[in-house]
């Protein structure tokens, strides 16, 4: 395959039951940058960590409900600097972890941020793998 095959995600579109405090999670609870006004079309907002674009629009009907980790239609992870700054970050806003290492999904401890890895959900239910381990996912190449 030449390199008109190889494909890159630079995509991720998700629908939200409140714009402004999914835009307040990813924004102020992640640090995504908010890219330039909101679209004139309506009212979705586009996001984005320099390499790929998360636009979140509301929902169009009634929102599904809250998945339940292990079983929820929309995933993925992210890669930062610092995982444990970053849970303790979240921690502070009031986010919501769920797993304590992505692999071994054990339960979260209060007292402290796990080792390397976990997963929060977003105000919508929607499950995100944190790491600061850029070998935590296989056939990436990733730098923080």
């Amino acid at each position: 395959m030449g390199e008109i095959m190889k494909p890159r995600i630079t995509l991720i579109t998700l629908g939200v039951d409140d714009l402004e405090k999914s835009l307040s999670f990813y924004r102020d609870g992640l640090g995504f940058q908010v890219i330039g006004p909101r679209h004139p079309d309506g009212p979705s907002t586009d996001l984005t960590d320099q390499t790929l674009n998360i636009t979140i629009l509301p929902f169009v009907g009634d929102p599904p409900n809250p998945p339940i980790e292990g079983n929820e239609q929309i995933h993925f992870g992210i890669l930062v600097p610092d995982a444990a700054a970053l849970y303790r970050h979240l921690r502070a806003l009031g986010a919501t972890i769920v797993r304590d290492d992505i692999k071994v999904r054990g339960e979260p401890r209060d007292d402290e941020a796990p080792a390397g890895s976990y997963k929060i959900v977003d105000p919508d239910g929607n499950v995100i793998d944190v790491t600061d381990s850029p070998t935590e996912w296989r056939g990436i190449s990733a730098t923080t």
